[in-house]
């Protein structure tokens, strides 16, 4: 948090205190605005999303937003498959965050501008308030919409838990992750890790994962057995706090099998 506070001299002196003040933050002037707010607590990884009919062309946004000071910025994108601009397209966002710590964010997005407001709390994980709107563009909203903004913490541990394919049959799996705090271009953030299936005859040995990245609650990852060339494709999405992850599909191809299904991993 970065804060410049008012300093008031009074009695015996004060003028020389005052002057001090004057020096270092300009306090009392009009000149030099105190800045309150904690903006620098805004940095990371960030998904806003609304349920508003009017929002249907981009009903959710993700990617990674830094503070400082009272300056904003953001590389997002669309975390939709049904929206107006593909997840591959960046929105580089601007803005600041005032005295009362209401964040104003706006980028070009698809010939038009995105805007973003809210308050950021304290401890900077969520815009309460949130809205957010398109003009002008294809993407064009017809009115700002109330949308949910929230950080999201990281991936990093041993995760473990139970898959289930399309039959019912279940199988326990296990995976350390670790997501780095620093994002790719497009504002996802790259994600490491590796996996020991000991109970799967589709996969030997430890299974370093790849393809793998996060952007807002939504995580996806690829593990390969170089072995016998079996591969799974991993998606799914994070509680906020990073302690479960949803796995909302998994799809095994290759010569042991060709299946799919759900899960659940706890962190350990």
């Amino acid at each position: 948090m970065h804060l410049t506070r008012y300093y008031r001299a009074a009695g015996l002196g004060a003028m020389s205190l005052l002057g001090t003040c004057l020096v270092l933050t300009g306090c009392g002037s009009g000149i030099f605005p105190a800045v309150y707010s904690n903006a620098s607590a805004i940095t990371g990884n960030w998904q806003l999303s609304s349920t508003d009919p009017r929002a249907a062309l981009l009903p959710a946004l993700s990617g990674q937003l830094t503070g400082s000071n009272a300056a904003v910025t953001g590389t997002v994108h669309s975390n939709s498959i049904s929206a107006c601009i593909a997840p591959t397209t960046v929105v580089e966002l601007n803005g600041l965050a005032g005295a009362d710590n209401l964040i104003t964010l706006s980028g070009k997005l698809a010939g038009g501008t995105l805007t973003i407001t809210g308050t950021l709390s304290a401890d900077g994980k969520t815009l309460s308030g949130a809205s957010y709107n398109v003009t002008g563009g294809t993407c064009a909203f017809s009115a700002a919409v109330q949308a949910i903004a929230q950080s999201y913490s990281p991936l990093v541990g041993d995760y473990s838990g139970i898959f289930t394919d399309f039959n019912g049959h279940t199988l326990n799996f296990n995976v350390q992750l670790s997501q780095s705090l620093t994002p790719d271009a497009n504002g996802n953030f790259p994600l490491s890790g590796s996996s020991t299936l000991t109970d799967n005859t589709c996969y030997t040995g430890l299974i370093s994962i790849t393809n793998a990245l996060v952007t807002g609650e939504s995580f996806s990852f690829d593990y390969t057995d170089p072995n016998q060339g079996n591969n799974t494709a991993v998606a799914g999405t994070s509680s906020v706090d990073a302690s479960t992850l949803t796995v909302t599909d998994w799809q095994l191809t290759g010569p042991c099998n060709t299946t799919h299904g759900t899960g659940v991993l706890t962190r350990q």
